[in-house]
């Protein structure tokens, strides 16, 4: 028989262990603050750090703003600069800034600033993956009206689209190496957002900053909530855990049943397909690559991987005003594969598998295992490629266990809706080659006509002169594979019904973009 007196205290017992055992406000929860005032979004990774000089994230635009910013037609517009004037010769181009424009600890951004972020992101030391977007740029200074000038080697057509780049404070780094600094992930920008809280493995939470320049925030508060795995972040979008989460495509039949989610299928430049490493002896031969590519059926890859949100790629300038269609498409032809195959000496044997010598047609495809999609292709060629008799693997690992110029080939995800020269520079161009510097070109993959038509769509300002350079790329980089162009996605978002303003625009890579004017947003039933 329980006694009044232990009863009770059994009970203040239990208080304290509750108390003790409680975990710290959440603000993804909804115990840590008003609903309506915060938007949670499902965040596919966590970031290695919040500089925009030294790596790109979904962040950037809520933290930073450019002297440019891209409009819901991905066209460059005023944002920082009131005004831009470009010299007859278009070698000169003089930037007038916006007057108090403060940055998220009340300083104000002036000519300094943006002097600083292009010569940071020229200098060598800080690795910026951003430099061969400046390379043109001979000299960048402030002069005596407070203006930034900025004059260039040669004239560069994507210039504008260049000058998007966001705006670092110069006080923030100084005594510090950047790519050290505790800048990178305390981040002060002149965005609508500023940092409130990173909470490692958990969340990183945003603020609104009542002193922007531009639309001020109507919901305060933007909780980055980390879920790699597809299927928690679709799970939390239907409890109303997070509002807002990219979705695979074998995730938005059943999310569409759900009565307090809108589905925005938006067009996107993002597409898949997988790198051939040049290190890699196999890959060397182009017969190879080009038997790969005529494996592949993208159609049923398309309908069945991508439930019909995509279609079939073959350039990776398919969705650009360049985009040339009458290149090689390598439409599913097998017999087109084994006679390449033969021809470059890779006979068959009992097994089934392809030698030449004592050398197998074989290697691994490797892909981050929190992607659905590029694991599901993965080993869809590997299945594919044995009908040619190659013997594929496929290693499906954790991002931190990846060095993609390491691997045999890689399942990749790209593409830009912006100017031609984006993703294709950094991507295709020799000196970009990953283990020699910044750039994204993982595959070392080399070609001195790819080079030269790079570097002259670069250079070139007229028009038609530019859209042929482009054809041209596009044709050898389907005679010279660097990869197998597969599809382009859709970018699927679910998001909670009662958040409006979004502005739909075509997105980039991973579905980037799709929070571009987040400022705008609002509850409208609270």
């Amino acid at each position: 028989m329980w006694n009044r007196k232990y009863l009770s205290m059994l009970f203040v017992l239990l208080l304290v262990v509750s108390a003790c055992g409680k975990p710290s406000a959440d603000p993804a929860s909804e115990e840590s603050g008003s609903k309506e005032n915060r938007i949670v979004y499902a965040s596919e990774s966590e970031f290695a750090g919040l500089n925009p000089l030294l790596e790109e994230t979904n962040v950037d635009a809520l933290l930073f703003r450019g002297l440019l910013r891209f409009d819901e037609n991905n066209i460059p517009q005023n944002d920082i600069a009131q005004q831009v004037d470009i010299s007859e010769d278009l070698l000169t181009y003089t930037f007038t800034l916006k007057e108090n424009i403060h940055f998220h600890d009340g300083t104000l951004l002036s000519a300094d600033d943006v002097v600083f972020t292009i010569e940071s992101i020229l200098d060598d030391q800080n690795a910026s993956y951003l430099k061969s977007d400046f390379i043109a740029v001979d000299t960048v200074e402030k002069n005596t009206q407070g203006q930034v000038v900025i004059t260039l080697k040669y004239p560069f057509s994507p210039f504008l689209d260049k000058m998007t780049v966001p705006i670092l404070p110069k006080h923030a780094f100084e005594g510090e190496t950047m790519r050290d600094s505790a800048f990178n992930r305390s981040p002060i920008g002149a965005g609508p957002y500023q940092i409130e809280e990173w909470n490692s493995g958990d969340y990183l939470s945003l603020k609104a900053f009542p002193e922007f320049f531009g639309t001020v925030p109507s919901i305060d508060h933007v909780v980055f909530k980390f879920i790699e795995d597809s299927t928690m972040r679709a799970l939390q979008l239907k409890t109303g855990e997070v509002d807002v989460a990219l979705l695979d495509p074998s995730q938005v039949k059943a999310v569409s049943k759900e009565d307090s989610i809108t589905l925005y299928d938006i067009d996107s430049a993002d597409y898949r397909g997988m790198l051939f490493n040049m290190n890699h002896e196999i890959f060397q031969d182009v017969n190879v690559r080009k038997a790969l590519s005529f494996a592949t059926d993208r159609e049923n890859m398309v309908k069945g991987i991508l439930f019909g949100f995509g279609e079939v790629a073959y350039s990776p300038l398919q969705k650009n005003t360049y985009q040339n269609s009458d290149i090689e498409k390598y439409s599913y032809h097998i017999e087109k594969a084994n006679e390449l195959l033969e021809s470059a000496g890779w006979k068959k044997r009992t097994d089934g598998f392809r030698y030449k010598g004592t050398e197998k047609l074989a290697f691994t495809i490797t892909s981050p295992i929190t992607d659905e999609v590029r694991v599901d292709m993965a080993n869809y060629l590997s299945e594919s490629f044995k009908e040619v008799g190659a013997d594929v693997d496929v290693a499906a690992l954790d991002w931190s266990a990846i060095q993609i110029e390491e691997t045999d080939a890689f399942m990749i995800g790209w593409g830009s809706p912006y100017d031609a020269d984006h993703h294709t520079y950094n991507l295709f161009h020799s000196d970009e080659a990953s283990l020699t510097s910044s750039g994204y070109n993982y595959g070392s993959y080399s070609n001195e006509k790819v080079d030269q038509l790079i570097t002259e769509g670069r250079k070139t300002v007229d028009e038609e002169k530019r859209k042929q350079i482009y054809e041209q790329l596009q044709y050898e980089l389907a005679e010279d594979p660097p990869f197998i162009y597969i599809a382009y996605m859709d970018a699927v978002y679910g998001m909670n019904k009662n958040i409006t303003g979004v502005k739909e625009r075509t997105l980039g890579h991973h579905g980037s973009g799709f929070l571009w004017n987040v400022e705008e947003w609002q509850w409208n039933d609270r």
